[in-house]
């Protein structure tokens, strides 16, 4: 996962409450070097989250809010973010 430095503090302790900034950008990259993939990217802005579905260049396939990305989303435990992996 890649996350920018306006989402960085907020990713790296994600609690239930916690509430991304305006300018916050997660996204996870396909990855270049085998040809195929699709990557996924989200950015906060004005208070929304829009989602972005990348090609193996970093181009945008698809944006705002599709459907499969704001529906999985809108059942994250935190602003609409999953977040990182935790320890047992």
């Amino acid at each position: 996962m890649h996350v920018n430095d306006a989402a960085r503090l907020a990713y790296s302790a994600l609690v239930s409450d916690t509430v991304f900034p305006d300018g916050s950008v997660l996204a996870e990259l396909p990855h270049a070097g085998t040809g195929a993939g699709v990557g996924y990217a989200m950015r906060k802005e004005a208070g929304q989250w829009s989602y972005f579905q990348l090609d193996v260049h970093g181009g945008v396939l698809a944006n705002g809010a599709p459907s499969l990305c704001a529906g999985c989303h809108a059942q994250a435990p935190a602003d609409r973010v999953f977040g990182p992996p935790r320890e047992p």
